[in-house]
């Protein structure tokens, strides 16, 4: 008993909140009217009630004695159909869009970002796909000074959030040798469902046939860290019952009303952070979206950014953290002069091919829109007995070819090569590190070489549509704000296409699906290529339509406060600490110091998951030196 009360006393001695009792304590974790029920201080705060918010809250809410609060600026999913059934549409309140600055790589047009408002974030609102990047791409950033980061350190965290479920033996038979059972690189215990679609359209098969006729291998297995070929992804849905997974069902509803030192603000955006004269961050203040009424709440040990790779940087650049002259202009006190705030920004352009088809297996995905009647006799059959066309995500589905640049154009040498004496610093805006930039740049000449890891993503569900994503771009942009409105969106720049490679595998990779759309299996369907049509056949008239129909953005936006030394332009160190501050971490994507070639959601997962770790040694790394020095 004397044990407890002294580390008790102790940890109230060390923490902010000065142990002092909170007069309106709710009794659940949902907290509607934040003046009357929240606490003065909670050991923690986190700022985003998204993927990785909702992680970080829970793992450290296991601990009964310790206090978190969540403030989100969306609701809580009212359980729609959309949030629950994979094969229909997420409704748009859900969802936040900004729009860029024009961008001169798209012929001076604007390009849209979307990002959840809600609880649970992307993860309720994305196309439901749940492989992992390859093992480049995190080895990538522990090669970038973060060690702990590469593919071994993250895997037991990819496992930690993951319960796996092999397919349903008719879809194993239907796709023999496609999809592997095998449980090694899966987690089977985790929060997250990741399983796959009980239905598939047959000509899903002639997808894999035509890949596999024009010499891309077929992979069994992308979640071993050998994400490349064509192949059948998971997808983020509970088998027993084929519905969405997502943050909020995974992490956050199985303990709303259990853990009573967990609590959630929602509809609030956090407008700034407030600092000691430590540079210690002490509070935040935080505004109410439908009545404007501000509030300050403390935090005893730290402040967590989970707000994402757009909102991440405005918050910290309105708190005084960010690009010195660019706080100047707006007439914020500069707290911590720290350029790389918002800058690095990196997502993955994508162009939307069509294509028809004379010879095809009826129904297609393309009925969801265009059959009302039959789009409704599929959703009864999904409810009666959870199986058909509506448990494969809306317009989505999980059929993809991640193609490393070799696959693309046996011409990859000389490219990679042509481009190693492009003027870097005339690329990057005016923020960004051209040393950070050079060290990434070291490494994309190394894996745009290799046969491991994939710069383009062909996806194809059985519809008109088929999205090429160049995953991996060379191009960089930034976030920034220009008001000091915190209700203001934040001024998004792509950048897109500044980097003269990513155009070139833009054009090489649509010549690349022009062959596999002409292979034999595909030409069985009486596959006819109709967007950007094959009367655009030179590179320049490729080029040409490619900048005149392709969009910024394959809602994968990362990197925006990297975990990269600050010489580089980075923003936290490989404890995912601000640098210049105490008692203040960023755990959302923007602390990939490079994107995910791939989709980003199980990446989120795991960092998340890996930062509570972090986050939870650090604090029993303090406690320990404080009864040493007691």
């Amino acid at each position: 008993m004397w044990r407890f009360a002294q580390v008790l006393a102790l940890l109230i001695s060390i923490t902010g909140c000065n142990g002092s009792p909170l007069k309106h304590f709710a009794d659940h974790a949902v907290v509607l009217n934040h003046t009357k029920q929240t606490k003065d201080c909670y050991d923690y705060i986190i700022v985003g009630g998204g993927t990785s918010g909702l992680v970080v809250a829970n793992r450290l809410t296991e601990n009964p004695h310790t206090t978190v609060l969540v403030i989100e600026r969306g609701y809580i999913d009212g359980q729609d159909n959309g949030t629950t059934v994979p094969g229909l549409s997420v409704p748009n309140k859900y969802l936040n869009k900004d729009t860029s600055v024009p961008q001169p790589g798209l012929n001076n047009r604007t390009a849209p970002l979307y990002t959840g408002d809600v609880v649970g974030g992307g993860t309720v609102v994305n196309g439901m796909f749940f492989a992992r990047g390859a093992r480049a791409d995190y080895d990538a950033w522990e090669q970038l000074g973060n060690p702990g980061w590469g593919w071994d350190g993250l895997l037991p965290y990819f496992k930690k959030s993951e319960t796996f479920t092999p397919p349903i033996e008719g879809i194993q038979e239907m796709f023999p040798g496609i999809i592997s059972t095998d449980l090694e690189p899966h987690g089977i215990n985790g929060p997250v469902g990741s399983s796959f679609s009980n239905y598939q359209y047959p000509v899903i098969k002639n997808f894999f046939a035509g890949w596999k006729s024009i010499g891309v291998a077929i992979n069994s297995q992308p979640n071993d860290g050998e994400a490349t070929g064509a192949f059948y992804s998971t997808i983020s849905a509970y088998a027993k019952d084929q519905s969405r997974s997502h943050a909020s069902n995974a992490y956050y509803r199985p303990i709303a009303n259990v853990r009573k030192n967990l609590h959630l603000v929602t509809g609030h955006l956090v407008t700034k952070i407030n600092f000691d004269q430590e540079l210690r961050a002490v509070s935040v203040d935080f505004v109410s979206r439908t009545t404007n009424e501000t509030s300050t709440v403390g935090a005893g040990r730290e402040i967590i950014m989970a707000a994402g790779a757009a909102r991440t940087p405005q918050i910290l650049q309105l708190s005084g953290i960010g690009p010195q002259p660019l706080l100047s202009s707006l007439g914020i006190e500069t707290i911590v002069d720290l350029p790389g705030v918002g800058s690095n920004f990196q997502d993955q352009p994508t162009l939307y091919m069509q294509f028809s088809y004379s010879n095809y297996t009826f129904p297609t995905p393309d009925w969801v829109l265009s059959n009302a009647s039959w789009a409704a006799e599929q959703l009864a059959i999904y409810y009666k007995n959870r199986t058909g066309p509506m448990t494969i995500p809306y317009l989505g589905g999980s059929t993809v070819a991640f193609l490393p640049l070799q696959n693309i154009t046996s011409q990859y040498r000389s490219l990679v090569k042509s481009m190693s004496s492009t003027n870097l610093s005339s690329l990057l805006l005016s923020t960004d590190s051209t040393s950070g930039y050079a060290a990434q740049i070291k490494i994309l000449q190394a894996v745009y070489s290799s046969s491991h890891a994939a710069v383009a993503e062909i996806a194809w569900e059985g519809g008109d549509t088929i999205p090429l994503a160049m995953i991996r771009p060379y191009s960089r942009g930034a976030i920034y704000i220009n008001t000091t409105d915190p209700l203001a969106a934040p001024v998004v720049n792509f950048n897109t296409f500044s980097h003269p490679m990513d155009i070139a595998v833009a054009i090489a990779s649509v010549k690349k699906i022009r062959g596999w759309a002409s292979s034999p299996p595909m030409q069985a369907l009486g596959t006819v290529e109709t967007f950007p049509g094959r009367n655009v056949s030179t590179d320049t008239q490729i080029e040409e339509a490619i900048r005149d129909a392709a969009t910024s953005s394959w809602q994968h936006p990362s990197s925006t406060t990297a975990m990269m030394k600050r010489e580089w332009g980075g923003v936290v160190d490989a404890e995912l600490r601000v640098y210049g501050t105490k008692g203040l971490r960023i755990v959302d994507a923007g602390i990939f110091p490079m994107v995910v070639a791939g989709h980003s959601s199980s990446s989120v997962y795991a960092v998340a998951e890996k930062a509570a770790d972090i986050i939870k040694a650090g604090w029993q790394e303090i406690m320990r030196d404080h009864i040493q020095h007691k």
